[in-house]
């Protein structure tokens, strides 16, 4: 599952994913607009936080 379609489905703001993740809200905006690919660790922070919906090859475009 895409992340954007992760925030959409669970109806989070990046501003709420990032206060209940810890995550860095400009960072996390960059995803989002795939400007930027996660590193490894935050990859995992989603990946947990999303119970395994959103995967590190999500954000690859490997699944498609």
């Amino acid at each position: 599952m895409k992340f954007n379609d992760f925030l959409k489905e669970e109806q989070l703001s990046i501003a709420r994913f990032c206060k209940q993740t810890g995550l860095n809200e400009a960072t996390v905006t960059k995803w989002k607009y795939n400007d930027v690919i996660p590193r490894k660790p935050e990859m995992m922070k989603v990946y947990e936080f999303s119970e395994g919906r959103v995967t590190p090859n999500d954000f690859f475009g490997i699944n498609q």
